[in-house]
């Protein structure tokens, strides 16, 4: 009989041991705690490190996640300021920063992202409603908004969540912009037609740049070549007034040789091979032509 008494007792002992052992928790770096006590909030947030609590089923513990979590949304589709269906890819960034509403109204992750889901698209639907097509698919410098347009819905989201369920929404971003089928074809050659118009602006404007780069360049060019033609008439005038001088110099010193000169230039530019010519044997000319062994006889 005695067996059987310490046999139950070492049991009871043991079951009171586990029982005051469910009174110490310990909470992971990726989690933050929550004591309830009967289902409602006990204390502080329990932080990473080992805890304690009532035991079982007096106090329990929810655990949070407190990572940077990210969800990524199905397209919804949208409708914009010129009354144009858009398809819209996005996703956001979560973390729980007030652990206690996060347990008092959403609890788990899936009823979070549901509700953010909702309250982004409400937010996206407000945005893309107040803005033209041309914001999205702009082809002009600084037309195409999407960032801002994104910062914008990700500063309302976040003060919606922040408010309603404890959650911080760190940042949204739009991945994906699609056209719905019926919609495409307009789309696409309203676009071809506006890069057609660049295009042809672009033309225009490089060929009158050309033009005006033409002009230039010809009035150059005349101003180089009459100031040429002008250095080039004075250096032609000053040479030949400096010929005239050294001429009239030369004509001074041996006027005899001078007017010799003249005449062989004379008869150089009237006598070729086909005229004849009588001189006087006393000519000049006629020694010059003979050679001095001629004139020594």
């Amino acid at each position: 009989m005695k067996r059987p008494g310490r046999l139950a007792l070492f049991i009871a002992a043991g079951v009171a041991l586990l029982w005051l052992s469910s009174a110490l928790f310990t909470v992971d770096e990726t989690e933050r705690g929550i004591v309830t006590r009967f289902g409602r909030p006990v204390g502080e947030v329990a932080l990473p490190g080992l805890h304690g609590k009532l035991p079982w089923p007096i106090d329990s513990v929810i655990r949070v996640d407190a990572r940077l979590l990210v969800f990524d949304s199905e397209p919804v589709e949208l409708l914009t300021a010129d009354k144009k269906n858009v398809l819209l890819d996005s996703f956001l960034c979560w973390r729980i920063v007030d652990p206690l509403r996060f347990t008092q109204t959403v609890r788990t992750r899936i009823v979070a992202e549901a509700r953010l889901l909702d309250i982004a698209a409400a937010e996206l639907g407000a945005a893309v409603g107040a803005e033209p097509m041309d914001a999205f698919i702009g082809t002009a410098p600084g037309q195409a908004r999407i960032g801002a347009i994104a910062g914008r819905v990700a500063g309302a989201v976040d003060q919606a969540a922040r408010r309603s369920f404890g959650i911080e929404v760190v940042d949204l971003q739009i991945n994906g912009f699609f056209l719905p089928a019926q919609n495409r074809t307009s789309v696409i050659e309203r676009m071809r037609a506006e890069r057609a118009r660049i295009a042809t602006k672009y033309r225009s404007e490089g060929e009158e740049e050309a033009l005006k780069i033409k002009a230039q360049t010809t009035l150059e060019r005349d101003t180089i070549l009459a100031a040429a033609r002008a250095e080039a008439e004075a250096i032609r005038g000053n040479g030949e007034a400096q010929a005239m001088r050294w001429y009239a110099e030369a004509y001074a010193d041996d006027p005899s040789f001078y007017r010799f000169l003249r005449a062989l230039q004379a008869s150089e530019a009237i006598i070729d091979e086909q005229t004849t010519i009588f001189l006087e044997s006393t000519s000049p000319l006629l020694r010059a032509l003979r050679g001095p062994e001629d004139n020594a006889h």
